[in-house]
């Protein structure tokens, strides 16, 4: 749970901060694109500058959420450039939804390199913690980085708009399946509607989250469907796209978000992974868990992390390898089940 103390000392910082950079995880999904512009919308309002920087290309269905397009470190501006253009005159630094530097690479050699004279400022509810925040607002027990969001809002007073609003509800929503995680307690429930009396439509929410594929990225759905292979008497389940799909199927990797969920529907999978090449040969590895299974030890395992139902990992190729690591620590894990 959230301290009261560590609530003023968030409000102290955002206060007198002046010029802010904001920014996430690589891969941002729901809850970090919520995030981010639950609190840009925030600061803006009481006058802040505020610049959101993206470490990877947004998913389509995430744009909705943006004031204006974001730009991406690395695509749009490089790490020299920002530390040319805002390192000078930032003095606040917000990461949300991450505390892990794997997390943020290129961002990790700015921060490095333009820390002094900026206070860094940490709001996460992973268990990961690599201490990046001069100030942090950490709570593990928070089922999305947005519930802590909207606690600081609520705690310090501030208007909740419409559009703060349903920044905060695509947070909490995504990040808990929408609402069917077991991390979605009364607690959660209790500020979503909260949320809705702000003005937010779910159902509108919904389409745009859920009903928003494009036909490429239904042809790629298509083609991993066809890859499912059961394991350890249909317990787990594994899925793969090589970086040839991409072109066949015309999407990129942010339309392979969320699909590892459609191999869960199967009755006897306890737990799945979709592992997905990347440009250097190497696979990164999704991992979901609807029971007892704790991905979030394999991963780490690894050096990869999340939670113990949602995590990922980043391993060594070729398809062969990176499976079979994976495997044999689902098998250590069910052996004693």
């Amino acid at each position: 749970m959230l301290s009261d103390n560590d609530l003023q000392k968030t409000i102290e910082v955002l206060q007198r901060s002046h010029n802010v950079i904001i920014t996430s995880h690589v891969r941002p999904d729901g809850d970090s694109c919520g995030s981010i512009m639950a609190m840009t919308r925030v600061l803006r309002s009481m006058g802040k500058k505020v610049q959101p920087i993206l470490l990877s290309p947004l998913a389509q269905w995430y744009e909705f959420l943006f004031d204006e397009k974001a730009p991406i470190l690395g695509n749009d501006i490089s790490v020299k450039q920002l530390e040319l253009e805002m390192g000078p005159i930032a003095d606040l630094i917000i990461i949300v939804d991450t505390n892990s530097q794997v997390q943020l690479p290129g961002f990790i050699d700015f921060l490095n390199n333009c820390r002094i004279g900026k206070t860094v400022l940490v709001i996460d509810h992973h268990i990961t913690n690599d201490g990046l925040g001069d100030v942090q607002l950490i709570d593990s027990t928070a089922a999305a980085t947005g519930e802590i969001i909207h606690e600081l809002i609520k705690f310090a007073k501030w208007t909740i708009t419409k559009e703060i609003a349903e920044a905060l509800f695509a947070a909490i929503s995504t990040d808990t399946g929408w609402f069917r995680f077991s991390s979605a307690d009364g607690r959660l429930y209790r500020g979503a509607a909260d949320l809705l009396d702000a003005g937010v439509n779910p159902s509108q929410i919904y389409k745009q989250l859920y009903q928003n594929f494009s036909a490429q990225r239904m042809k790629l759905l298509s083609l991993i469907l066809n890859r499912i292979e059961l394991h350890f008497d249909g317990r787990f389940a594994t899925q793969y796209i090589m970086r040839e799909d991409f072109d066949i199927t015309g999407t990129s990797g942010p339309d392979t978000e969320n699909l590892i969920d459609e191999c869960q529907r199967i009755a006897s999978v306890d737990a799945a992974a979709m592992f997905v090449e990347l440009k250097d040969g190497g696979f990164r590895c999704s991992l979901r868990s609807k029971n007892s299974i704790d991905v979030r030890k394999i991963a780490q395992a690894h050096g990869g992390g999340g939670h113990t139902m949602a995590s990922g990992v980043n391993l060594p190729g070729p398809l062969e390898n990176a499976q079979k690591l994976i495997l044999e620590a689902i098998k250590q894990q069910l052996a004693h089940k």
